[in-house]
């Protein structure tokens, strides 16, 4: 029997003068994304989307909020399965964290504002993410 690889995407939103943000990175070699990673073997999606947080971004004092939906990346392979997350740390405006993955990496994180079409520096599957967040399986229903 095989296993489905399965890939999880934890979800930041903040307030900033009465507009909602989504937390979102500059990857060195592939543009701008949001938070993403592959579920290990008999771990539960939530944890895996926990665990992905703070590999890639330092957070570790979150707890999952709801899930928002499973979206289906226009390229084949493994679905992402969508977790809003709560943060119960203050977070920087930006700030650079350093990930293991890919032989190291350093990550520069921000805040985007979520009713903003995504620039042409985004990857093209994180533009297809943010476009499902935004919409009303994504966004509407996490407010």
């Amino acid at each position: 029997m095989t296993t489905q690889v399965k890939k999880v995407v934890p979800v930041i939103f903040r307030m900033d003068n009465n507009e909602r943000q989504i937390l979102v990175f500059r990857h060195q070699l592939a543009g701008i994304q949001i938070v993403k990673g592959t579920v290990e073997l008999n771990e539960h999606l939530e944890t895996a989307a926990l665990r992905e947080l703070f590999e890639e971004s330092g957070i570790e004092n979150a707890v999952i909020q709801k899930f928002m939906g499973i979206h289906y990346p226009q390229q084949v392979g493994p679905h992402w399965y969508v977790y809003l997350c709560q943060v119960n740390e203050v977070l920087r405006d930006q700030w650079r964290h350093y990930c293991a993955d890919d032989g190291g990496l350093v990550f520069e994180f921000f805040w985007h504002p979520l009713k903003l079409l995504p620039t042409d520096e985004w990857h093209p599957l994180f533009q297809d993410l943010l476009k499902f967040i935004q919409s009303d399986g994504g966004v509407n229903s996490a407010k």
